[in-house]
């Protein structure tokens, strides 16, 4: 008998989105999917959460303090602006981890 430990990636990428976008938090589960999608490539949001859901959804690495600093100033607290954070890069790592699910599926249809 072979055991094989194989995981349920879909479960986690559900289960991933469900805590970090619908779970209790400080901030409203509404603006966390929004900001989500933002982040994914979806329509613009309110100020100043569209900037900073923008920035990381095409390239984390160039947010700026002052887009940090904008959201925390709306915020209010350090743990809300790294709900909103944690929520945009969770919006844009799914989409790319959604992309990447597709394109495997896609190149095994492909013919030989």
């Amino acid at each position: 008998m072979v055991m094989t430990n194989r995981t349920d990636h879909h479960l986690l990428a559900q289960t991933l989105r469900r805590r970090v976008l619908e779970g209790p938090g400080e901030t409203d589960p509404a603006l966390r999917q929004r900001v989500a999608a933002r982040a994914a490539g979806g329509p613009p949001i309110e100020s100043p959460y569209d900037d900073l859901a923008r920035q990381i959804g095409e390239a984390a690495l160039r947010t700026t303090d002052v887009q940090v600093a904008n959201v925390l100033a709306v915020t209010g607290s350090e743990k809300a602006g790294f709900e909103l954070i944690a929520a945009a890069a969770a919006g844009a790592g799914l989409l790319r981890w959604q992309q990447a699910i597709e394109a495997l599926k896609e190149a095994g249809d492909a013919p030989a």
